[in-house]
């Protein structure tokens, strides 16, 4: 297990032990911080223990005084200020979490931000929209990548979205001056959006407010505007009303990562000279986008069917049984409305479940196949090779390397 120590300590007095002393500048307040920090302990429980100096609250504050004296390793940082300068001087390795130390020896161990905004897209799409907007915080290259991600997603089905620029609360900020504000932007652009609508939160901070601003219109959600917010903070999500969809970020993963590149470095090994970057497993679906926005109810129900049966080895015959319709028709009805075969949707929600549980879980890939639906590893080890061009196995390794 990990010990607490002191700024100014080592675990045996007056020498250097083989345990390695390591800080974890890290504000523990949100929730995918503490995920983080999950992901470190875990890593240090399947290793050589590390001391470990984590102070949560005000750790920008006090950095500048206890880093002249503490005598360490390795540091892990997740700061919001750019207090680079300090931690670079002491010339230990350092692993960046968070994209704020921008330095060609601080390698950076990222959420692939690309990433979730496509998630968040292929979430609402699923639901059968046509209007979708995104909401991001102005200045934040992490809450630009998820838009760009979002739109991207978008314009391979030929859509586009409305976006709407808002200011992150910060220390000092986000009163109840701020708040009214923010909800009188956000009324006023909701208004102005067609219906139904499918809406992306940069984070679920952001997707809380969409809802209070819907409410207070009100905008019926999810049947005029379905909202999915990103990070599946549980007390946001759950406190928010109707309770929010989020994109769920691997942030264990993420302080898994971290605490292995910083090992390497702390072991002589040069930098990593890429990022890093950690993908999302997947969507929390809740009410906020317990809907789907298609006019044929056939499709819905196949749809529906499809979602709660794909790990069950089901066939197209099966979905066939569920509708008032003709194979043919319903091939041709389906692809017309969801951009896909019914055969190709029942794979892509296995493929997808497979990812989540290869990045979650330590399950064999054999019982990964049987839950999912392929029924066979061999026959998942096809389906990733021609979708992702990787076997599930090396698919594991990449993203806990």
């Amino acid at each position: 297990m990990a010990t607490t120590a002191g700024p100014g300590t080592r675990s045996r007095a007056g020498s250097h032990s083989a345990v390695r002393h390591v800080a974890l500048i890290v504000e523990s307040a949100m929730a995918p911080r503490r995920m983080m920090l999950s992901g470190v302990a875990r890593y240090i429980q399947e290793h050589d223990p590390w001391a470990v100096y984590l102070n949560p609250f005000g750790v920008e504050q006090i950095l500048r005084q206890w880093l002249s004296e503490w005598d360490g390793d390795g540091i892990i940082a997740a700061m919001k200020v750019p207090v680079g300068d300090v931690i670079l001087r002491r010339g230990i390795p350092v692993v960046d979490v968070v994209g704020m130390l921008t330095h060609e020896r601080v390698p950076l161990v990222h959420t692939n931000d690309h990433s979730v905004g496509r998630v968040g897209a292929e979430h609402l799409l699923e639901r059968g929209f046509k209007h979708f907007g995104f909401c991001e915080y102005t200045g934040w290259f992490w809450s630009q990548h998820r838009r760009e991600g979002f739109r991207q997603a978008l314009r391979t089905q030929r859509f586009d979205c409305a976006v709407l620029q808002m200011q992150l609360p910060g220390p000092g900020s986000g009163g109840p001056g701020q708040w009214k504000q923010q909800q009188r932007a956000l009324a006023e652009w909701l208004q102005g959006l067609p219906k139904p609508v499918g809406v992306m939160a940069t984070n679920d901070l952001m997707g809380q407010q969409i809802l209070e601003a819907c409410n207070r219109l009100p905008l019926e959600v999810p049947d005029q505007v379905a909202v999915v917010g990103a990070d599946n903070d549980e007390p946001i999500c759950r406190i928010a009303w109707p309770p929010l969809s989020s994109v769920i970020i691997n942030d264990q993963q993420r302080g898994y990562q971290a605490a292995a590149v910083l090992d390497r470095m702390m072991s002589g090994e040069r930098p990593p000279t890429e990022p890093v970057y950690i993908e999302p497993v997947g969507v929390a679906t809740r009410a906020s986008t317990d809907i789907m926005a298609i006019e044929e109810a056939a499709i819905v129900k196949a749809l529906r069917f499809i979602r709660e049966h794909a790990h069950e080895r089901i066939s197209v015959d099966d979905v066939v049984d569920q509708v008032p319709l003709s194979r043919s028709v319903l091939e041709r009805r389906f692809r017309k409305v969801v951009g896909r075969s019914v055969n190709n949707e029942i794979v892509r929600l296995r493929l997808n479940k497979a990812i989540e549980l290869l990045s979650e879980t330590n399950l064999e890939p054999k019982s990964i196949a049987r839950r999912v639906g392929f029924g066979s590893q061999s026959y998942m080890n096809t389906v990733f090779e021609k979708k992702l061009g990787r076997t599930p196995g090396s698919y594991r390794r990449l993203s806990r390397t």
